[in-house]
């Protein structure tokens, strides 16, 4: 291969690749004294169009959107699994309560199976428990307004073993489901249904337990509405059933039970267990469920949760 030299002795007149001519645009970085006429600019071939600018800011317009779709989806889910699981968590603790409400229930019996004597008021009188096992009122009670109708409820006292010989601990309870009507912070009426415990304070549960002779249920379960507070929220369902023993004399009725002043034992229940179901909406379904169609079958069966726990109570023993 000939070299450049070569080709300069030769006589060819070549010019190197490398040596600057007077036309040629001067490297990036390096100024200029001057440029012909209508020549473009070094940097002006490197800047973005118009058309190029307004299709990048398109593209991330999209992508933003995406992103924020996404960030909007993954949000309600998270906000959808915190209101199932403080549903779950609202109705395990409901169950807590309502077993040990029942597994001290008072049935009126002089002795119970663990063999310790209860106070007068529990001996040969009038201390009902109530019952229903559809939301109808049997009568006798003042029941608040909007009580949820084929659902169950109970009101009754519950007993507690003593430290001592000569006494027992007795607590006024009732569980219902019934109507809430709830104003959101835009001013809009929302109407559920939610399971309601009634309680009574030591005082008023003592002034409640002297009329247990007359056995006047409002007398004996008091200003039920301003005693009842919310223990389970969206609640669609309460089923209580009681489980007779075989030798049992009288099984348990709609209304209040062993009202009877004799020992026989055909007039005390019996039986030993209480089956307790409560079913209950997660709040992102509730809000879906207008409260006419709120027991219907296919929103519970689609929607609802159920919970269920059997209880021992303590056994009738009338000798």
């Amino acid at each position: 291969m000939r070299s450049f030299f070569h080709l300069q002795l030769a006589g060819e007149n070549h010019t190197p690749p490398f040596a600057a001519s007077s036309n040629t645009a001067p490297l990036w970085g390096m100024e200029s004294s001057s440029h012909p006429s209508g020549a473009r600019k070094p940097w002006a071939e490197s800047s973005f169009t118009l058309i190029e600018l307004m299709a990048a800011t398109t593209v991330l317009s999209v992508v933003l959107l995406m992103m924020v779709g996404m960030q909007d989806q993954m949000s309600k889910a998270w906000s959808n699994a915190n209101r199932r699981t403080d549903a779950t968590r609202e109705a395990r603790a409901a169950l807590q309560m309502i077993s040990r409400d029942l597994s001290g229930l008072v049935t009126r019996q002089k002795t119970n199976m663990d063999g310790f004597v209860g106070t007068i008021a529990m001996t040969n009188a009038g201390l009902p428990f109530v019952y229903s096992s559809n939301g109808a009122n049997p009568g006798g009670l003042t029941l608040p307004s909007g009580i949820q109708s084929n659902s169950s409820f109970l009101f009754g006292y519950s007993g507690k073993k003593p430290s001592g010989t000569d006494s027992l601990d007795l607590a006024v309870f009732g569980y219902f489901i019934a109507q809430t009507n709830t104003t959101n912070i835009n001013g809009f009426v929302t109407t559920n249904y939610n399971l309601y415990r009634y309680t009574l304070d030591p005082a008023s549960t003592v002034n409640a337990l002297n009329s247990v002779a007359s056995g006047a249920l409002n007398s004996l379960f008091p200003k039920i509405t301003n005693n009842s507070e919310i223990l389970a929220r969206n609640t669609c369902n309460l089923r209580i059933l009681f489980y007779s023993s075989k030798d049992a004399g009288k099984s348990v009725v709609d209304g209040a039970n062993y009202r009877v002043f004799s020992a026989s034992s055909a007039n005390f229940y019996s039986g030993s267990k209480i089956h307790v179901e409560l079913t209950t909406y997660p709040e992102d379904s509730a809000q879906k469920i207008s409260i006419s169609s709120w027991t219907n079958a296919v929103n519970i069966q689609k929607y609802a949760r159920s919970f269920e726990f059997r209880v021992d109570v303590p056994r009738t023993i009338t000798h």
